[in-house]
């Protein structure tokens, strides 16, 4: 399947609710670019979003947050559910393009010393392909 069939068929399965979430594919990583603000209500979609990009078999996955304005405590608990699963399964999980804000949250939370995170989506490709 094609990475434009797959994200298609993938949307349909989570539904589109309310944080957008761009995905692709590069070298057999899969890219899940949200948009905007991971509250408590858009941690839920990219939960489900990506739940289900595993159980379709996406084993190697990267989070770029370049478009990602806020993340609350919930959004980072999606985080490190999905990095523990991904882990659990052989697969492999890193975090790409944090700015600002989203920067210092992770920054204080400590999750930078336990999450491989990557200046840019290619970076990230290169170490977990």
């Amino acid at each position: 399947m094609d990475d434009a069939a797959f994200f298609h068929s993938m949307r349909e399965e989570v539904g589109d609710k309310t944080l957008p979430i761009e995905i692709g594919s590069v070298d057999g990583v899969w890219i899940f670019i949200p948009q905007g603000r991971i509250d408590l209500d858009a941690s839920s979609d990219l939960d489900a979003t990506l739940i289900e990009g595993i159980k379709q078999g996406m084993c190697r996955i990267i989070i770029d947050f370049s478009q990602v304005t806020y993340i609350s405590s919930s959004g980072l608990r999606v985080i490190i559910k999905t990095a523990k699963k991904l882990k659990a399964n052989r697969g492999a999980f890193a975090i790409t393009d944090l700015n600002g804000v989203v920067r210092q949250v992770f920054l204080v939370s400590g999750l930078l010393e336990i999450i491989a995170c990557y200046d840019t989506i290619d970076a990230g490709v290169k170490a977990i392909r």
